[in-house]
């Protein structure tokens, strides 16, 4: 990044890059590149009753501010119910999942840099039509996430 580039940037409401995944409307406010591999920050809005399988970030902490409706986060052995303005910290190789509540929910997710990447490119797989688990795994892992089980991912 060269001094020219070096400048902070302000995004209104709705403002990012977005993605659709499986349902979930995610607008990146940070991303890999801009925080220069630090760490990447994704506003999430999740219909009801959704969330990944269980999973590690090997190479970095995750942590979620929720803003709206409510979550079920689980961290390790602990499970948290998390309302707006509740934030759950998960350490990195933690293994961890979230599901929304009833009717959905809108969170802030301070998430290991790049992992933007992965929801980017299984939405755009998504779009041409199904994915394999063993391709969504293999994405994954391109980005800093492993799934330990497929039996509740996003559903």
């Amino acid at each position: 990044m060269n001094q020219s580039e070096r400048r902070g940037y302000a995004l209104k409401a709705g403002e990012g890059i977005h993605i659709n995944f499986r349902g979930t409307r995610m607008t990146v406010k940070v991303s890999d590149e801009q925080s220069e591999g630090m760490y990447s920050l994704l506003e999430m809005v999740h219909p009801p009753n959704i969330g990944p399988a269980l999973h590690i970030h090997p190479k970095g902490a995750e942590a979620f501010y929720v803003l709206g409706g409510a979550y079920t986060i689980r961290s390790g052995e602990e499970m948290y119910e998390a309302s707006p303005g509740d934030f759950v910290f998960i350490p990195k190789g933690v293994v961890h999942n979230y599901h929304s509540g009833e009717q959905g929910g809108k969170v802030l997710v301070l998430a290991p840099s790049g992992l933007e990447n992965y929801f980017a490119e299984v939405a755009r797989t998504l779009s041409i039509g199904p994915i394999t688990w063993e391709l969504e795994q293999e994405i994954a892992k391109r980005y800093g996430q492993e799934f330990l089980d497929h039996l509740t991912h996003w559903g």
